[in-house]
């Protein structure tokens, strides 16, 4: 875990209110960065006010920068949207624990990846950390869901990975890309092909209690990476508890802290 202040290497405006920012970083940081780890990111000159800095997904990384993408929602990441190519940014982290990269051996191969919205930001630090190591992704489903077509960011980079075996699904709520529906129904349909699949997601609570209902159906296990509010990013506040079952007795309710617990977390354990 480290604090600094750094430099913004590069800014892409992905939409109207999404944008993407890589951001200097030591080879220390990037060599401990993982799919599924979180920064908490300030404005460096913002004078305290927000005083909070905001939690983003790591989505990519290499051996002196991490990237991010930053959607446009209030006053932090409003700020951080003004910054420009060599402005100063406040950054700490990696922070959390991120998704199970290491399958035994006995493990069925099928993986399904379902991102809903910005979830994809999270989800795509699996998929890039593969690519950048020329992994194949035989068996590898990104189920992909959002409002409509100009909300599926990185669609082309991630329509590239067909090369390394990613089979990517699109759906939309109005049906401007992919089929028309929810990402869950995707998720319902490969299940029924894949019984024995390991699923990871990430998305708003009400797409991810979606998940959990169909992963419940098909008695199949996966993991849940939660967007719960930070505030310190390092377990303190308490800001951010979820409700979990206790794997030692599961007759009790125990709260684990997502930031520092998290944010991924076993799917059959969170209690939304």
């Amino acid at each position: 875990m480290y604090l600094f202040n750094s430099e913004i290497v590069n800014k892409e405006k992905l939409t109207q209110n999404i944008f993407r920012l890589r951001i200097k970083a030591a080879n220390d940081f990037c060599r401990v960065a993982t799919p599924g780890k979180f920064v908490m990111l300030g404005s460096d000159d913002s004078l305290f006010d927000p005083l909070l800095r905001r939690p983003f997904g790591i989505c990519r990384w290499g051996t002196d920068w991490f990237e991010v993408i930053i959607k446009i929602v209030g006053k932090g990441s409003s700020q951080l949207s003004k910054l420009e190519k060599g402005a100063s940014v406040a950054v700490h982290g990696p922070l959390g624990n991120g998704y199970p990269i290491n399958k035994p051996e006995n493990e069925q191969n099928t993986l399904i990846l379902v991102a809903g919205g910005m979830g994809i930001a999270s989800i795509a630090s699996y998929l890039f950390a593969a690519f950048d190591r020329k992994q194949p992704l035989i068996g590898t489903f990104l189920l992909y869901g959002a409002a409509n077509y100009s909300e599926l960011i990185l669609l082309n980079e991630l329509t590239d990975a067909d090369a390394f075996g990613l089979q990517l699904q699109t759906i939309t709520d109005d049906g401007s890309c992919g089929r028309q529906g929810l990402v869950t129904q995707l998720l319902s349909h490969e299940l029924q092909n894949n019984p024995q699949s390991q699923v990871f997601a990430c998305g708003p609570e009400p797409m991810l209690k979606s998940v959990q209902k169909v992963l419940q159906k098909n008695e199949c296990d996966g993991f849940l990476s939660l967007e719960n509010r930070m505030a310190c990013g390092f377990g303190v506040c308490l800001g951010c508890v979820q409700s979990m079952i206790n794997e030692d007795d599961e007759t009790s309710v125990k709260t684990a802290k997502v930031c520092t617990q998290g944010p991924v977390f076993p799917a059959q354990q969170v209690i939304f």
